[in-house]
């Protein structure tokens, strides 16, 4: 199991690094989708807060109508009737009042609104706080949703009308007001396209009374939690209220980030199974490698190896000088014929690991036939250091191996040759090299390999 993980790390490592910047490609799409519905439900709600507000102030401006009749009469009401009649032309309005000094004296039409009649509207037990505004304000001023006197909820604008005494002095004469019924005056405001739409939507206000949040107008569609939203207030009159207008869906809920999603895990395994495969072909290439060029027993350069290596060095740097050190083991046979051939390979172990730990480093060390060896060092090694270690190879390797059952000492020849000094061709420099080995085992003819004593 723990060799299969080892095996498909690159898989999921891979996989792990793509899917997460693929997740951030995909956070970047789903950030500018919203940008982009934002965007959308900006103009959605300007368009719409445009039309509520023309709407409203449509209304809400037909008092000046009636408070420019009181001033042209002096602070006479004439002509009421005929004039209210012509300003009722939306069945949203409810009433048309005039009221000197604040008190109702005039309702068109009457026929329902009895009960407006000499009503105080600058008394704090009638209206709301909006309505006292409007004693102290030269401009419209709107309040509601409030409860109507006649019953249900109305909107309420009102308007203080200045006249001039005789001495031309400005004094107030009273106040010019228009009821609309709510919420159907919101309708003119086509805010049903919202629900068309399906594009949740509030519309709410601080009641200046209590001060608590007072719902005007609410959708019919659910709204989305996470889902884009703009929340700005809107400035009607005098009055301040907040439109809230949300998207359809959240980001989870739309189709295109799960298609992104889906992209991005798709990319992510096509990209890791890539990588994967292209680990494979690279390690299998390396066992092939290891096959052609390393010997199986030692694990070192075999014959063919080491002249791929050596074809290479003299190609790429022909004028660069390296020495080729031609190693024999002395009297390997015997160990053969007396311990078995497992004990023959574990001395050939011994010995390509022994000479590669004492050998100078940089080197390459190859095994090119049965207990025949090659070490090649660079021109820059010290002569004495080499000395030295093959010294310490043989002090080592003389020590046998006789807590495996091995207990012989352990032997080599060595033959040097010096590229391109003693040969500019391999087969020259191998010739070299092994008559100096055969040179060397020769002197060395006498030494056999016996059981040690102690």
């Amino acid at each position: 199991m723990g060799k299969q993980l080892k095996d498909r790390r690159y898989f999921y490592a891979a996989f792990a690094v793509s899917l997460l910047l693929a997740f951030l490609g995909t956070w970047f799409l789903v950030q500018r989708n919203s940008q982009i519905r934002t965007a959308e439900l900006k103009s959605v709600f300007t368009l719409q807060r445009e039309k509520l507000t023309s709407v409203l102030t449509k209304f809400f401006y037909k008092t000046q109508t009636l408070a420019t009749l009181v001033i042209a009469n002096n602070g006479k009401i004439e002509a009421f009737d005929p004039v209210a009649a012509a300003l009722i032309d939306d069945s949203s309005i409810q009433a048309i009042v005039m009221a000197p000094k604040g008190v109702v004296s005039h309702v068109y039409p009457l026929q329902g609104n009895e009960a407006v009649m000499g009503k105080d509207l600058l008394s704090y037990s009638f209206g709301c706080e909006e309505a006292i505004k409007a004693r102290h304000s030269s401009r419209i001023v709107m309040a509601g949703p409030v409860p109507l006197i006649t019953g249900g909820m109305g909107l309420v604008g009102r308007l203080s009308v200045y006249t001039k005494d005789k001495k031309g002095s400005r004094q107030f004469w009273g106040l010019v007001s228009i009821a609309l019924n709510f919420p159907e005056v919101l309708k003119d405001a086509e805010l049903g396209l919202l629900d068309d739409l399906e594009l949740p939507y509030e519309i709410w206000r601080t009641n200046p009374d209590n001060g608590e949040r007072q719902v005007i107008a609410e959708g019919n569609s659910p709204e989305s939690k996470g889902a884009p939203y703009l929340e700005m207030p809107m400035q009607i009159l005098n009055a301040q209220w907040f439109f809230k207008l949300s998207a359809k869906h959240a980001w989870y809920q739309l189709t295109e980030t799960w298609f992104y999603v889906g992209c991005s895990v798709l990319f992510s395994l096509l990209f890791a199974m890539l990588v994967q495969r292209s680990y494979d072909i690279m390690v299998a290439h390396r066992r092939l490698e290891e096959i052609v060029y390393l010997d199986a027993l030692t694990g070192i350069f075999n014959r063919r190896g080491l002249f791929n290596d050596l074809g290479q060095r003299i190609e790429n740097n022909p004028e660069k000088k390296f020495s080729l050190y031609y190693l024999d083991l002395n009297k390997f046979k015997p160990i053969n014929d007396t311990y078995g051939h497992k004990a023959g390979d574990r001395v050939l172990q011994h010995f390509a690991a022994t000479m590669g730990k004492f050998a100078p480093r940089p080197h390459i060390l190859a095994r090119i036939g049965g207990d025949e060896f090659i070490l090649i060092l660079p021109e820059e090694n010290d002569a004495a250091q080499t000395l030295e270690a093959l010294e310490n190879a043989r002090r080592k390797l003389a020590e046998g191996l006789p807590h495996e059952g091995i207990p012989v000492t352990i032997t080599f020849s060595v033959g040097i040759a010096v590229y391109p000094d003693d040969g500019s061709d391999l087969d020259a420099l191998f010739a070299r090299a092994d008559q100096a080995m055969y040179r060397d085992k020769q002197s060395h003819g006498s030494v056999r390999n016996t059981p040690r004593t102690d």
